[in-house]
């Protein structure tokens, strides 16, 4: 038995250690020599854990082998185009200024269903909207909306925003988050002003967010509720006395 625990406790290891190094795509997201390592790395695993005649190395050997490879064949694609088509494939457009391409949907083996499903995931849900899609390397589908279907954004409206960047958790479950309170240019002293003004417990707090805006999401663990605050601590009593007339 101990001898089977050190065998997978390794062999785990081994495959962590693998898998970081070929990067951290999802499984949705891994390329197609990608997904036959890994599934590759599944059954070599499986051998010295199974098998305890059969030694480390005939895993271990092979595991390295592979990831070499895909490490070498990743570089090559990097550096040859052609290479990079022979082993990943190229995008297949099959949608173009609202019109379907047919035969890339029957090189690609997608149906209408699948492919509709997909459109509307991405709130596409008429293919005459839609200027162009892609179906990806991955199998993901990416898609671009023609102008006259697309929202309309603040810059079309010649509104100017601000960018709120993004939200910093600086306290989960009761806990600071150092750096992302740095992230957020804050300090534990702020952190404790602002506590002390809304009369709240550090250990109350299920989740704390400031994002680069200055914008505080607060969210409590017994009353289940949120609070946004726009930053509190910095805004003038004439805006506050301001913000309750309104």
């Amino acid at each position: 038995m101990i001898t089977v625990f050190l065998r997978t406790f390794i062999i785990y290891i081994i495959l962590i250690a693998a898998m970081r190094l070929t990067g951290k795509r999802q499984i949705g997201e891994l390329q197609i020599s990608e997904l036959a390592i890994t599934f590759m790395l599944s059954e070599l695993a499986v051998i010295p854990i199974s098998d305890k005649d059969a030694p480390l190395s005939h895993a271990i050997v092979p595991i390295i082998l592979l990831i070499s490879l895909e490490v070498i064949f990743s570089f090559l694609q990097t550096k040859s185009h052609a290479f990079k088509k022979m082993f990943s494939g190229s995008p297949a457009l099959i949608i173009s200024h609202g019109k379907l391409n047919g035969e890339a949907l029957a090189k690609n083996r997608l149906d209408i269903e699948e492919l509709l499903g997909e459109l509307r995931q991405k709130g596409a849900f008429n293919i005459a909207d839609v200027e162009y899609a892609y179906l990806e390397e991955n199998g993901k589908i990416s898609v671009l909306m023609k102008s006259e279907s697309s929202p309309i954004t603040p810059s079309e409206l010649a509104i100017k925003t601000k960018e709120p960047g993004s939200a910093h958790p600086i306290v989960i479950d009761g806990k600071t988050d150092s750096s992302a309170m740095q992230l957020a240019g804050k300090n534990m002293k702020w952190l404790k002003d602002f506590l002390s003004n809304k009369e709240i417990s550090l250990d109350s707090i299920f989740l704390m967010t400031v994002d680069d805006s200055g914008k505080i999401n607060l969210y409590l663990k017994k009353e289940g509720t949120s609070h946004t605050i726009e930053k509190e601590l910095h805004l003038s009593p004439e805006y506050k006395k301001k913000k309750r007339e309104i």
